[in-house]
């Protein structure tokens, strides 16, 4: 059976695409945007449509017999582009998702995975242990976290309307191959811009040391891939994933550094190189509960993901 993945040119979205790909699935990706030649394995049929359109979701989903949805397709908007667009944003992040839930009913497509974010979650919390859905209330503090939670709750509702699966995935922090600017990314992540200053030789400045529960975008993809398929009790559970260890974008620094002779890196709140994504540091996500459900825990940690992550750019 195939699987369609909204958002499937973008990170996690191409991410996903190539798990799934590599696994021997048949993939369809629905996407705003081409993506450039060679981003995706060959041979994949690229639909370019706006997720808001429910007349041509509904025209794709009826050509194909999709076993599951991925819905990765988001704006991940930062503080300008909240400001300079929020009613794109709020339309694409959940009036996107409630198109894709009445498409797949309608198409009899049984299961959506909505890939959701630990931005719903408040930017701190007092006892430091992970986050976890069962444990930890809501709190946003920006419009795409906001949204974020909309949808899963736009999820839960339409799929209990339409008699769907809706498992829910909250992505922690995630960083690795296929990030790129997509334009609906506003800030890429810490690892990405390091990676990209230590590439150029240029020195990199961390205002902060930046720990969090970093996750690897090959876990992010396998994860939403477990619940495509998973047998699930529930059908809307909401599940965390973060990485499976908690360091420091300096630490980070200091694994790729031997890859890039010559590089500087450093923390120096006076003249940071490095814009992160969030203004203090979190934190990590729980990934037990996922595991429990569907047997899957994230595998890359930081030496790990740091040598594959050399690997895709070509400087291992």
């Amino acid at each position: 059976m195939t699987v369609l993945i909204t958002g499937g040119t973008g990170f996690v979205g191409a991410a996903t695409v190539d798990h799934l790909v590599s696994a021997g699935e048949e993939v369809v990706v629905l996407a705003a945007h081409p993506a450039e030649p060679g981003w995706l394995p060959p041979g994949i049929e690229v639909s370019i449509g706006d997720i808001r359109d429910g007349d041509g979701l509904r025209a794709l989903m009826s050509a194909h017999r999709f076993s599951a949805v991925i819905h990765a397709a988001a704006i991940t908007a930062g503080q300008d582009m909240e400001r300079a667009h929020p009613e794109r944003i709020v339309s694409v992040n959940v009036g996107g998702t409630a198109a894709v839930l009445r498409a797949a009913a309608e198409a009899g497509c049984p299961r959506v995975v909505i890939a959701s974010s630990a931005s719903v979650y408040p930017l701190a919390k007092r006892d430091g242990a992970r986050f976890r859905a069962d444990f930890d209330p809501p709190g946003p503090a920006a419009l795409y976290g906001l949204t974020k939670k909309m949808a899963e709750d736009v999820a839960i509702r339409l799929g209990a309307v339409y008699g769907l699966s809706t498992p829910i995935l909250r992505i922690a922090g995630v960083y690795g191959p296929y990030e790129r600017d997509t334009g609906v990314r506003e800030i890429l992540s810490a690892p990405a811009q390091v990676m990209a200053e230590a590439q150029a030789g240029r020195p990199t400045r961390l205002s902060r040391p930046g720990f969090a529960g970093w996750l690897y975008s090959r876990d992010a993809a396998a994860g939403l891939a477990a619940l495509r398929g998973a047998t699930l009790a529930d059908p809307a559970p909401i599940f965390d994933l973060g990485g499976p260890e908690l360091f420091s974008i300096a630490d980070f620094c200091a694994e790729i550094a031997p890859a890039f002779p010559g590089w500087s890196h450093a923390v120096d709140p006076a003249a940071p190189t490095v814009r992160y994504q969030i203004p203090a540091d979190r934190p990590g996500s729980d990934f037990e509960r996922l595991k429990a459900a569907t047997g899957f825990a994230p595998r890359f940690g930081l030496k790990a993901a740091a040598a594959d992550y050399l690997a895709w750019t070509g400087r291992d």
